[in-house]
């Protein structure tokens, strides 16, 4: 089995629903990167940029009508296979409205919410899911580390931005490991890391073990709200540095400004195609006038997903900007 999509996501697919992907060639298999379920209607995958049926036979297509039809059990079966026949044993997780599988994947989950005294109890009457495909690259965060480390000791306060699915957590992911391990070639010495994983989609944790490498001289909070978590890093794990996604929403920013105030180091990341978007959020504009970031570091997909656009300092002077091709 190759590992990835054949042997962390197969298993837990309702038989029917495998028997189609089984159907697959299995190096188009592998490349996928979301499989999307939903109750009556065509069961759909996405191997890039493209969302695409697949038929009976384990063919990507564009044409709707040969596409495979799902039906709401086969949904609720998958599901009962992804918690291990005990969904009540999952039941924190689901109310969050997502899975984590072996091996980092994530399984988002849509149904009928039950929402009770002002908050959401449970899941039920699950109508879609949607797995994604963990992609983790080893020595995708090589291509920015001569940014984000200061010395050989010590790094800037960084935030990484760019829009969805242009590589953010991955190489937030990647940075972690090679931060905490060090590098030999950079001459890097490996330093003490906190992750707060609100989403469990760096270390991507099952049972509370990072299914994703880290790094060994990483602690993770897994599933903790982010002004939480890192209050409980700086309490507890005396990290020198703390690694967070997604930042922007409220109290993120008094959360950090107490990082910083203890002498640790942020790293970020947050959505946005550029410093101008993000100066449209109360949260993140506060950050960048208090010249909180050292380094800006903007990605894109343009080169594929991890495309480095720019670079720019705290005074947001840019250090470095891709050439757009000739025309």
């Amino acid at each position: 089995m190759i590992k990835g999509v054949q042997s962390d996501i197969m298993p837990y697919l309702m038989p029917s629903i495998r028997a189609v992907f089984m159907r697959m060639d299995s190096k188009k298999l592998d490349n996928l990167q979301e499989i999307r379920m939903r109750a009556g209607k065509p069961l759909m995958a996405a191997d890039g940029a493209f969302d695409l049926f697949v038929t009976a036979d384990g063919e990507l297509t564009g044409n709707i009508k040969d596409s495979y039809m799902v039906v709401q059990n086969e949904i609720t079966k998958t599901i009962e296979l992804m918690s291990e026949n005990s969904v009540y044993a999952f039941q924190d997780e689901i109310k969050a409205g997502f899975l984590t599988l072996k091996g980092g994947h994530r399984v988002g989950l849509c149904g009928r919410v039950v929402f009770q005294d002002g908050q959401i109890r449970n899941i039920k009457d699950f109508n879609g899911i949607n797995i994604r495909v963990a992609k983790e690259i080893k020595g995708c965060a090589m291509r920015v580390a001569g940014y984000i480390m200061k010395n050989n000791t010590e790094v800037y306060n960084t935030l990484i931005i760019g829009p969805p699915q242009c590589g953010k957590t991955t190489i937030l992911r990647d940075a972690a490991r090679l931060l905490s391990n060090g590098d030999l070639e950079l001459d890097f010495k490996g330093l003490k890391i906190g992750i707060v994983d609100e989403r469990s989609e760096i270390a991507a944790c099952s049972k509370g073990i990072p299914q994703n490498d880290v790094g060994f001289r990483t602690d993770v909070m897994d599933s903790c709200p982010k002004a939480l978590g890192m209050e409980m890093l700086l309490r507890s794990m005396s990290p020198h540095v703390i690694i967070t996604d997604e930042i922007g929403t409220h109290g993120d920013g008094a959360a950090i400004l107490k990082v910083l105030n203890s002498g640790v180091k942020i790293i970020a990341s947050a959505h946005g195609y550029n410093i101008s978007e993000l100066k449209m959020r109360e949260e993140l504009l506060a950050l960048i006038k208090a010249g909180t970031f050292e380094r800006y570091i903007v990605l894109s997909s343009g080169e594929g997903p991890g495309t480095l656009e720019e670079v720019i300092d705290s005074q947001l002077s840019i250090i470095y900007r891709r050439c757009s091709p000739c025309l």
